[in-house]
């Protein structure tokens, strides 16, 4: 299970060439990456389809972390064996693999939504070359990676069951106690142990209270000229990561983060899910660079 033969084989064909192809590619499964990648879907194609794949890749994700602590595996190390990325695990599990579960998460469900043969099979050479790049790089043993495409096609499957009966009874809800219900039900994944949490869980809570704050005070339209959504993304991006290294900054000098790290990144991440579902899109339309859906526009009437 935790055998290095097959990296020490694999990486008998290195060189800077390979180097640097698969430092690159493993980059595909960063933080930062989902960051630009994921608001595109939001901002400027459908945000209500969005919306159910943050949901998916968040709990993906989650379950990821929540296993890692659970089993509690090494990183590879031995003789012979190079690291080949300066990526900093801060001595986290080696199983299942963030980046492959990820990376098959995102273009597995991207692949599934736009039903094209092209786009799928990019899709599909997408998961292979990052899945690789983490056994190459020395990161990962075969059996983490095995586990992260295994992970994210069974939690795929699972959420296309039952994703769409819970939000119908949740819908039938008064919204005060639908946002209630996103303030303290993602709180209870805290009593999971894993890396991380606060990051996603505060992500999570910003998110689905923005969302539904943002449907009902703005409901912006994601269709524009392409001028203006070059426009969006460039202003709510720059939020987005401006946030990211502001509040972190800031939380440092107040003290709040030796007080308490988990509390900190909540409300980091919590902030940053708000700027993402509703601060961003109500700059858009204060802007003019994106309409009110018409359904908002005669209700307003």
């Amino acid at each position: 299970m935790t055998d290095i033969r097959f990296i020490l084989w694999l990486q008998q064909f290195s060189n800077p060439l390979l180097d640097s192809f698969f430092t690159y590619i493993t980059m595909i499964g960063n933080t930062e990456y989902y960051m630009i990648a994921v608001p595109i879907f939001y901002w400027c194609i459908n945000k209500r389809d969005a919306f159910k794949f943050i949901i998916f890749f968040l709990g993906s994700m989650y379950l990821n972390a929540v296993i890692k602590a659970m089993t509690a595996v090494a990183r590879p190390a031995g003789d012979g064996l190079r690291i080949l990325y300066n990526e900093s695990t801060r001595g986290s599990s080696s199983f299942p693999s963030g980046h492959t579960q990820g990376t098959a998460s995102f273009w597995g469900y991207m692949a599934l939504y736009f039903k094209n043969k092209y786009f799928t099979a990019v899709s599909v050479i997408i998961i292979i070359l990052v899945a690789t790049s983490r056994i190459y790089l020395g990161l990962h043993f075969p059996i983490d990676v095995l586990g992260g495409l295994f992970l994210a096609f069974i939690i795929l499957c699972l959420f296309k069951l039952v994703y769409d009966p819970i939000v119908i009874r949740l819908q039938k809800l008064n919204r005060g106690i639908r946002i209630l219900l996103s303030m303290f039900l993602p709180l209870l994944l805290l009593l999971l142990p894993g890396d991380d949490k606060g990051m996603l869980v505060g992500f999570l809570i910003g998110l689905i209270i923005g969302s539904q704050i943002e449907v009902y005070y703005v409901n912006f339209e994601t269709s524009a000229p392409i001028l203006k959504q070059i426009l969006k993304l460039s202003i709510g991006i720059i939020g987005l990561f401006g946030l990211r290294v502001v509040l972190k900054g800031f939380f440092i000098t107040i003290g709040l983060s030796d007080l308490t790290a988990l509390g900190s990144d909540i409300l980091r991440y919590f902030i940053i899910g708000l700027w993402a579902s509703y601060i961003a899109p109500l700059i858009f339309v204060k802007l003019g660079l994106s309409k009110i859906e018409k359904d908002r526009v005669k209700s307003l009437k």
